[in-house]
């Protein structure tokens, strides 16, 4: 039995890719990771889409 395997595996993030926001925060990600400032071990979509996530909602009037 054959198993297709997605390309491209996809994350509850999706919605914020290919945003200002997206690129702003994956450089940040970038600057701090070459600064050895952090160290990720979760996937980057998973990060940079929950820091858009509470970016974004942290802006909506409540």
């Amino acid at each position: 039995m054959k198993v297709k395997v997605n390309s491209r595996m996809t994350h509850p993030y999706e919605k914020y890719e290919n945003t200002e926001l997206w690129k702003k925060v994956d450089q940040v990600l970038d600057e701090l990771v070459e600064n050895q400032d952090i160290e990720e071990i979760t996937k980057r979509e998973y990060i940079v889409g929950y820091i858009c996530k509470k970016l974004i909602e942290a802006e909506e009037p409540k």
